[in-house]
This record gives C-alpha cells, sequence and structure tokens, in this order.
C-alpha cells in the first residue's frame, strides 16, 4: 500500500538554527515520537527502532535510516528509512522530503513530504489514508515541540560556552618576572560545557493521537464534502 503524506510545521527559530539541528541525526532523531537512535553503520547508516502504543496493542518496528540526499545551500533534505514489525506483521519504507524555509518574524516553516509503502498486516491498519495523514500531522506537531526545546538548549549551551578570558594578572600584557624581565601573556581560556542531552526515548502512546486524529480526519472528509477546509 503506498501513500504520499503531506505536512509541516513551524518552529521560532532562524532557518540557520533549525537547519542545523535538523541533520544533526543523532540529536534530532530522539525528538521524534517513540523514536529510537541506535549505531551508525559503515555504509552512513544508522540503525533504528519505533514503538508505537495503541491501547493493549504494542507495534514494534526496527529498521535503518540515513540521509540519502542534503543540500545545505538550499536547506533540502532527502532521508530513506525502512522497517519491520518484530513480530513479523509486515513493514514500511519511506522516502522523506523535507524543505526548511524562512516565515519571517524568526520563525523556521518545515515542509514534509513522506512517500510511505506499508505491507502485511501493518498496510490493513493503514488503509485510512486521511487516518494516517492526520496521526503524521499529530506526531510532527509534537516533533516540533520537541525540535524547538532542543534548539533553545543548543542556543543556551552556545552562549555560555562563548569563550572568556581567565584573569591571570602573571600574564597580563606589561607584567614581568622577579628578575625585571617581560613575560609573554598567556592565552585566554575557553569555558568548555558539555551539549545538552537529549530526551528520553519513551515508547509513543497513540491512543489519544489516533482518537485526535480520527476527528480530524472526519473533519477534513466533511470539508471537503461541503467544498471547504476545516481549521484545525
Amino acid at each position: 500500500m503506498a501513500i504520499t503524506i503531506r505536512s509541516s510545521f513551524t518552529v521560532e527559530a532562524p532557518p540557520s538554527d533549525v537547519w542545523k539541528s535538523m541533520i544533526d541525526i543523532e540529536r534530532s532523531a530522539p525528538c521524534f515520537p517513540g523514536a529510537e537512535l541506535k549505531e551508525q553503520q559503515p555504509d552512513g547508516s544508522y540503525k533504528g527502532g519505533f514503538t508505537v502504543k495503541l491501547g493493549p496493542l504494542t507495534l514494534k518496528f526496527a529498521g535503518k535510516f540515513k540521509i540519502a540526499e542534503q543540500n545545505d545551500a538550499n536547506h533540502t533534505v532527502v532521508v530513506s528509512a525502512s522497517g519491520t514489525d518484530t513480530k513479523g506483521r509486515g513493514g514500511a519504507d519511506a522516502q522523506i522530503n523535507a524543505v526548511v524555509t524562512d516565515s519571517g518574524g524568526g520563525k523556521t516553516k518545515v515542509d514534509v513530504v513522506s512517500d510511505v509503502n506499508l505491507s502485511g498486516t501493518v498496510a490493513q491498519y493503514g488503509r485510512g489514508a486521511g487516518m494516517i495523514e492526520a496521526l503524521s500531522q499529530q506526531l510532527l506537531n509534537q516533533f516540533a515541540k520537541n525540535l524547538s526545546a532542543l534548539i533553545e538548549a543548543d542556543v543556551a549551551h552556545s552562549a555560555q560556552a562563548a569563550p572568556a578570558a581567565t584573569p591571570n594578572t602573571a600574564g597580563e600584557p606589561g607584567a614581568t618576572n622577579t628578575a625585571g624581565e617581560p613575560v609573554a601573556p598567556r592565552p585566554a581560556t575557553e569555558t568548555r560545557r558539555t551539549p545538552p542531552a537529549a530526551a528520553p526515548v519513551a515508547p509513543l502512546d497513540a491512543g489519544a493521537l489516533v482518537r485526535k486524529a480520527m476527528w480530524q480526519s472526519i473533519r477534513n472528509f466533511f470539508a471537503r464534502l461541503f467544498g471547504r477546509k476545516q481549521p484545525r
């Protein structure tokens, strides 16, 4: 089953900051609800996992993904991903195209187009393409919130890690030793801090998201029926 999902979100940060965080896979991937990043492979791809809880049902996917294309000048990136359910109930392959653009006022818009192929029993869960699209938008909304928090932490860390001169009277310009000979100034020391860690990974409990997605799907159906789009 092949479907195309189009969605977008806005982050209150400059495009350069959003882009830098997005292409840092080791930090941005855990921002996606239920996602887990594992070790990097020799071909540059990463092993990963994705866990979704639907009431008593838990779906666990294991697979890999990598950046297939990256254009730093245009702020566009293509990510390829594939995974299979650990209990053999099917799988999914996806190509995700993302574009980062300046939306003005210090905000950045990220447009995402995902071409997804579902197989096996998993495909039966996704027969309602409108449902998957609505659910994906809810997931992206949460990803945007987590990414915004990550960017804010990065900005705060950068400000704290700015080079600062350590007072050193013995090495100041014009200082002399006990023999009256000039002493070369010592280089300023730089404050180093450990970058903030990513939030811990937790399984995605999609129950509430599914209910919200169902309602959004229904609203979208009636919007198309009556020729107008309902507000989200």
